[in-house]
């Protein structure tokens, strides 16, 4: 077939507008002004054509990108979760009894926090399309550190609850921005294994958070600032520290990595021409917004996000839930240590596989929620006196991430043209959100100490998570089936370049030569684009 082109005849479309959407395209129509399509097409343009990296190269350049980003993106997940955890981290070190909270106000925190997100989720994918997205990020992590620490000065429901709300607000952008970063400069698996290993974080940040409780605890519980407000000063100290160096540290997208040169950027997007999902575009286009909202597999995954996460609560209620077995503050503190070990150690083991198993996110997926939906029958049925069995079925529910990472990293590769991407992503999250405001609320202290309500809850939550999966699974490899046996139908091959109008500085229009994916189409224009699974 013959590249797509253009037609000279089309009006250019200013930056910041957005596309007409009266009719759906064929990928001919889909080459734009060089505004209206990927950011690295420029960059990319007249090298499409080169022979594959060689392996060494790409091996090297993949090390260079960890080296220069995966710390500061771990360290940011680490930091997210004790701030959005703060609440649960400070419940025995006297926010409850300062404040005059009742168990059902401290519920409300939890809920406030995913009003505040789920009210914002929206803008954010909109603005971060907009805006530098690691720039908009670092801005966002240094509102949240402001709200973070001026809890310490709260001494009412009203006052806490306000600030959570903004907490949420501001943290809003994090998962989602994460996963487009991820996609910009790493291949499928390779984003897969990343954004495991920072969602692994949380474990790390559950283990850092318990030993922080641990040291405030052993201050005098009478003296000013008290436990509670000094656990909320550290950490909104650590995030303004975080803050400034994501600002400074953060590439926005591969061209303006100052890390890189001009010719491993090239090769960062070539590395990543297979992902069929190009980068970023900078205009919001209006057909790829109605395209996610009519697109089934963004609502699998809504429904997916929305039950995932009524496990959310127990991130607020860890606490509480060890301290009913018996336990006193200081004992409590250390033995919620363990929690996030049993994260980080699935999470581990998932990311191994996928390396060797790269089509099998959807299978570890199912295996991820098998020991929640042992741990929470244990949990409903162990006599109460057997406190070392609780404890133990309580650690590794945890192990739960596994599943929920595997289909975030999913979420992240199956959807192509950039404006559809952040629409999908945010749609997920408001997903996430709602599960997550729904968490807490069964945690009822009429409940306490067995929880035996909550643990049901749970338990169908973790069995409903894997026939999603399930669905998921099957509706995508459909997918892919059916563009195996089209493609094989009609004997052609696809189209694998188009072309961007550039404007030179004598202000001739030239014709550049792009690989489709960077032309920005989604993935039902593009039928070259294969569903992972």
């Amino acid at each position: 077939m013959s590249d797509p082109v253009r037609k000279d005849t089309s009006p250019s479309i200013p930056e910041k507008e957005s596309l007409p959407s009266d009719e759906k395209r064929s990928v001919s129509d889909v080459a734009q002004d060089e505004r209206a399509v990927d950011v690295v097409a420029g960059l990319i343009a007249g090298h499409g054509e080169e022979a594959e990296l060689d392996p060494q190269v790409s091996h090297e350049l993949r090390k260079k990108l960890d080296r220069n980003m995966i710390p500061m993106l771990c360290l940011l997940y680490t930091l997210q979760f004790i701030d959005k955890n703060s609440i649960g981290s400070s419940s025995i070190l006297g926010i409850i009894q300062d404040n005059h909270l009742t168990a059902n106000e401290f519920n409300n925190l939890l809920t406030a926090f995913y009003a505040g997100y789920i009210v914002f989720v929206g803008p954010h994918a909109w603005l971060m399309q907009r805006f530098p997205i690691a720039k908009y990020i670092a801005t966002n992590i240094g509102l949240w550190s402001v709200f973070l620490g001026l809890q310490a000065v709260c001494h009412s429901y009203g006052g806490l609850f306000a600030l959570r709300f903004l907490l949420g607000a501001s943290e809003g952008c994090i998962t989602s921005g994460i996963m487009t970063i991820m996609t910009m400069f790493y291949t499928r698996v390779e984003s897969t294994q990343r954004i495991s290993w920072t969602f692994m974080c949380n474990g790390i940040a559950s283990i850092i958070a318990a030993f922080i409780s641990f040291g405030v605890a052993h201050t005098k519980a009478n003296a000013r600032p008290h436990q509670w407000q000094w656990f909320m000063i550290i950490v909104s100290g650590l995030s303004v520290i975080v803050s400034a160096l994501y600002f400074w540290r953060m590439p926005d997208n591969p061209a303006t990595a100052r890390f890189l040169t001009q010719q491993e950027k090239i090769d960062v997007v070539k590395r990543i021409r297979i992902n069929q999902n190009g980068i970023e575009t900078k205009v919001w286009k209006r057909y790829q917004f109605i395209e996610a909202f009519t697109d089934p597999k963004t609502w699998l995954f809504f429904l997916f996000g929305c039950v995932v996460n009524l496990v959310g609560g127990m991130g607020v209620m860890f606490n509480i839930i060890i301290k009913g077995y018996g336990f006193n503050t200081l004992e409590t503190t250390a033995l919620s240590i363990p929690i996030g070990a049993s994260m980080v150690f699935a999470v581990t083991i998932g990311t191994i596989l996928i390396r060797y198993f790269p089509n099998s996110r959807c299978l570890l997926g199912i295996i991820g929620f098998i020991p929640g939906v042992i741990c929470t029958f244990l949990l409903i049925f162990l006599p109460f006196s057997n406190k070392a069995g609780l404890l133990v079925a309580f650690y590794l529910v945890g192990t739960d991430g596994l599943g929920f990472i595997m289909i975030l990293s999913l979420v992240a590769v199956v959807f192509a043209g950039h404006t559809k991407k952040m629409t999908c992503n945010a749609i997920f999250l408001v997903g996430y959100s709602i599960g997550q405001m729904l968490s807490s609320q069964f945690w009822k202290e009429k409940y306490r100490p067995r929880n035996t309500v909550p643990w049901a809850i749970l338990l169908s939550s973790f069995a409903f998570d894997i026939f999603m999966i399930s669905i998921i699974w099957w509706y995508l490899a459909r997918e892919n089936r059916r563009r195996d046996a089209e493609k094989l139908a009609s004997g052609e091959e696809y189209d694998e370049f188009g072309y961007i109008e550039h404007t030179q500085e004598d202000g001739s229009v030239v014709k550049l030569k792009v690989p489709i994916q960077f032309m920005d189409i989604t993935d039902l224009e593009n039928k070259a684009f294969r569903y992972p699974l």
